[in-house]
């Protein structure tokens, strides 16, 4: 074909061209999309959980504080006291004096369950007492079997002494293989004892003292104590492990810890296929270490309703693609068809002349057909393609800033989650001080006196930093009821400065926050108050009032984002106000408030994400260049198509004038299949009629006779068709007509033999020719697989013998037709090979969980291991081009209809031992699913 016929323009080629630059177009947009919401995505989730982590480690560090500091507290004089005296030698009431003091320390301090589960405070020796003070309970529990002594001779004091203000787990095996029971100094009462401390401590996360201060203090932590730390809804794919050393305490992984927490190092680890990334920060000085695990997705990881959208856009902008472009092209290659049918009548004889007429020079009206057929193409190629492209562009923007909007809103609510755990935890943290501080007696002693403390060690004056938590104060006051200062720990010779308004105080036992609370530095703040009883009943109430820091809530902010973070009370009073972020775009900021738990505080959270900002103007950038490109590509093909349009017209205009000039030999070579092809072949043709008429008669006798032949050759074709169809009707009847007079003679001679194998030999030819559906009753197909055994009986002289174990119920099950005669030709013919007798073959029918089952079993040689796994290849092989090889009516054959028909609801399985026969079972679905497929 010339090379212009390969690339001419027609309606179809131009249809194509815009719908492919239309999808084109479409992917390269969703590329782009795609990509840039992957990136923000992932950007996103390195944030979130870099963010996370750290917010998980301030919260913990700020737990463990906590502990800490009770273990301090526990440690002072004010409860050490009672346990290293010898109370068990003292006076009945002077214990219960004192043990009354402790218990209203005990329960002044309000002892967080959701922290601590039980303190154990363990004597020395024997004449030491021992208590269990359990968090959620009221009084203490005394342990008479339970003190150091014990803990020595047992030598459970070596596992418990080096792990000293630490927090650990002790398994059973550890505590196990260091206790001894063989000393004498221990009696039945006291292993007993010391079993039970070590069941009720083994599995849980503990601190002790290391019996620094001569009372052994254990302190068993709440089963949740490390969950508190995150918040109650979990981030899909993220968790959080905290180690002692190389041991896991605690994680919220699924399944073995160490599935993902191999080591305890930053990386990457693959579990079950699936990729996993730690990192990893230490809770110095506490020896732990938090590990954040994230499940990784891959490079490329988009959301499925998104992509949805997306594909479901681009369709709808190839149909409307399709649509434009065809109506338009058609409209403007219309002139060029209607020439062509009029140059076509051009050809039309009338009798033996050629008629030729003329077309009116007004056959087109002006208007869309007085413009250019360059800047046709144009418009069609803009309304088919540019224009949509752009429509696309703007609602992916959208889309993908919508997707954008909410995965930023995820992970922001996932910080801010754990930003009102911190928020949390630093608020109890505040009240646990402030509680602590109320038990202290040096403190109250002082606070009261306004001398300075004892000398402790080398320490002659009050350091506040002395005291657990009080570095986060920034300062606190005693007050009387009236709000007049007894003391304050700055500025303690100017306390008119400290005045307090009394409608800050309540007659609650519990610590509370009061706002708006105007500091001695004249700015509005919160602060902590707890009411306490300095003298004796019934004198007036005193209030301890703490100031915290500003920095106390500064720990919520990361520094990830730019970001501004406002905690306020139920009543709209402001505790804490970061910096505003900078915000250049509306759409790129995310702004919620959420309560924190366990509170009547809101935080309320600003965050602007100038990276997203920069990542959408390049979006935007990308969509625009991308619509350049479009425009440039579609005037461009515009272009093309015009000239490779215009060109044989001029090429056909030229040969026209010389035919006007008499040169009817002149000829346009043009191969196109279009619209002007059609005229420039319409135009070749009626010159064509004008050079050869007179030879006109001779061509007309010439096809008259061609056709005569060629309708004499048609009649024989049909007379031979119709005698093949006649013997193809013939033979079968003729032969099934053949064995029915051979079976009357038979039975006039009497012999019964040949009787019983003719019968079933038609029988078995009636049912092989018969017609109708592909599917038969059981029954039926039984009768025709026992027809086949009896004619083979009588041909190999009854060696074998047929057992039919079928239950009359099943007998109107519907199976494919010619299902089993194959299976028990193949049991006779390999199986049976060679024997006289002893063969048998059965055949049985079952229904087991709503299918039918039919095996057919013989006793024959059966075949071995090669053979077997050779013969299940062949029909687990290619369907198609097995079911194209010629294999007749075998067990191949079989299986490639059952597979044909039934598709994956059958299934074929073969068992077979060399020497010890072939069994064959088919599975199939009962007859109601192969009615219905009739």
């Amino acid at each position: 074909m010339h090379k212009s016929g390969l690339y001419s323009p027609t309606l179809g080629r131009i249809v194509l061209l815009s719908v492919a630059l239309t999808f084109a177009v479409q992917l390269v947009l969703c590329y782009i999309g795609l990509v840039y919401t992957n990136s923000i995505d992932q950007s996103l989730n390195d944030k979130r959980a870099e963010a996370m982590l750290r917010q998980y480690q301030q919260n913990m560090l700020g737990q463990l504080n906590s502990i800490n500091n009770l273990m301090l507290l526990f440690q002072t004089p004010e409860f050490s006291d009672f346990f290293k005296n010898f109370m068990r030698l003292r006076d009945e009431r002077v214990v219960l004096a004192e043990k009354e003091q402790l218990l209203n320390k005990l329960e002044t301090l309000r002892l967080s369950s959701y922290m601590v589960d039980a303190v154990y405070f363990i004597g020395a020796n024997v004449n030491q007492l021992s208590y269990r003070k359990q968090a959620a309970s009221p009084g203490v529990e005394e342990l008479p079997n339970l003190h150091m002594e014990l803990l020595h001779h047992s030598k459970l004091e070596n596992v418990f002494l080096p792990d000293r203000d630490q927090l650990i787990v002790y398994t059973e095996e550890d505590l196990m293989r260091r206790f001894r029971t063989d000393s004498e100094l221990l009696s039945s009462a006291d292993i007993a004892g010391l079993q039970r401390f070590m069941k009720e401590i083994q599995g849980r996360v503990v601190m002790t003292n290391g019996n620094a201060n001569g009372v052994f203090i254990v302190i068993v932590l709440e089963d949740g104590f490390f969950g508190r730390a995150i918040p109650e809804q979990d981030v899909a794919g993220s968790f959080f492990s905290v180690a002692n050393g190389e041991r896991i305490l605690w994680s919220t992984a699924p399944g073995p810890f160490p599935a993902y927490v191999p080591e305890l190092s930053e990386g990457e680890t693959i579990t079950e296929g699936t990729t996993y990334r730690h990192a990893v920060k230490e809770l110095s000085p506490f020896r732990l270490s938090v590990i954040h695990t994230v499940r990784e997705y891959g490079p490329y990881r988009f959301d499925t309703e998104l992509l949805l959208k997306m594909a479901g856009i681009s369709l709808l902008t190839l149909l409307f693609s399709l649509l434009i472009s065809f109506v338009y092209v058609k409209r403007v290659l219309r002139p060029f068809r209607i020439i062509s049918a009029k140059l076509k009548n051009q050809s039309v004889t009338n009798g033996k002349e050629l008629v030729l007429r003329s077309l009116p020079e007004n056959l087109f009206r002006k208007g869309f057909h007085s413009i250019s057929m360059r800047n046709k193409f144009i418009l069609v190629l803009l309304a088919a393609v540019s224009v949509p492209s752009v429509a696309d562009g703007l609602l992916y923007a959208r889309l993908l800033n919508q997707d954008v909007q909410r995965k930023m809103e995820s992970s922001m609510e996932a910080i801010a989650d754990f930003a009102a755990v911190n928020v949390r935890n630093r608020a109890r943290f505040m009240e646990n001080t402030l509680n602590e501080l109320s038990v202290s007696r040096q403190l109250q002693g002082h606070l009261t006196s306004g001398v300075p403390f004892p000398t402790i060690g080398s320490m002659k004056t009050i350091n506040l930093t002395m005291f657990p938590g009080l570095n986060e104060v920034s300062y606190f006051v005693l007050l009387d009821e009236s709000g007049n200062s007894i003391y304050s720990s700055i500025y303690s010779n100017s306390r008119d400065i400290f005045q307090t308004d009394p409608i800050f105080f309540r007659n609650a036992e519990d610590a509370y926050w009061i706002y708006n609370y105007k500091t001695v530095f004249n700015q509005p703040s919160a602060a902590v108050v707890k009411r306490l009883e300095l003298g004796t009943a019934g004198t007036a109430a005193n209030y301890l009032l703490l100031v915290p820091k500003d920095s106390l809530f500064a720990d919520v902010e990361t520094g990830l984002f730019d970001a501004s973070y406002l905690i306020s009370a139920e009543g709209g009073e402001t505790l804490y106000r970061s910096k505003p972020p900078v915000r250049s775009d509306a759409n790129a900021s995310v702004a919620f408030r959420k309560r924190i738990p366990d509170t009547d505080w809101h935080i309320s959270v600003e965050y602007a994400l100038t990276e997203v900002i920069e990542k959408k103007k390049m979006l935007h950038d990308q969509y625009l260049l991308c619509m350049l490109v479009v425009l440039l590509v579609s005037v461009t093909c515009a272009f093309v198509i015009a000239n490779l349009l215009v060109k044989p017209i001029k090429r056909l205009k030229d040969t026209m004038a010389a035919v006007g000039v008499g040169d009817l030999s002149a000829r346009v070579e043009y191969e196109g299949d279009n619209e002007i092809g059609d005229i420039i072949k319409s135009y070749n043709r009626m010159i064509a009629r004008l050079e050869q008429t007179i030879g006109q008669n001779m061509r007309m006798m010439e096809e008259n006779a061609q056709n005569k032949i060629r309708e004499n050759e048609l009649r024989s074709m049909k007379t031979r068709a119709e005698l093949q169809m006649l013997q193809a009707q013939i033979n079968p009847h003729f032969l099934y007509n053949t064995l029915e007079s051979i079976n009357m003679r038979s039975m006039k001679s009497g012999n019964h033999e040949i009787i019983t194998i003719v019968g079933a030999l038609a029988d078995l030819f009636r049912y092989s020719i018969s017609k109708g559906s592909d599917v038969v009753e059981l029954g039926k197909e039984l009768s025709h697989a026992a027809n086949y055994v009896t004619i083979q009986q009588f041909r190999f002289g009854h060696s074998f013998e047929a057992r039919f174990d079928v239950p009359d119920e099943l007998m109107r099950v519907r199976v494919l037709k010619l299902l089993l005669q194959p299976i028990i030709e193949n049991s006779i013919k390999h199986g049976f090979a060679g024997w006289e007798e002893g063969g048998i073959i059965q055949v049985t029918a079952r229904i087991s969980e709503g299918r039918l089952t039919l095996e057919v079993s013989d006793n024959g040689v059966g075949m071995d291991s090669d053979a077997l796994r050779s013969l299940r290849e062949s029909l687990d092989g290619d369907w198609d081009e097995r079911n194209e090889e010629k294999r007749g009516i075998g067990l191949k054959n079989v299986f490639y209809r059952l597979k044909l028909y039934y598709q994956d609801a059958m299934s074929m399985e073969i068992e077979s031992a060399l020497m010890k026969g072939t069994v064959v079972r088919i599975t199939l679905p009962l007859a109601v699913e192969a009615e219905e497929r009739c």
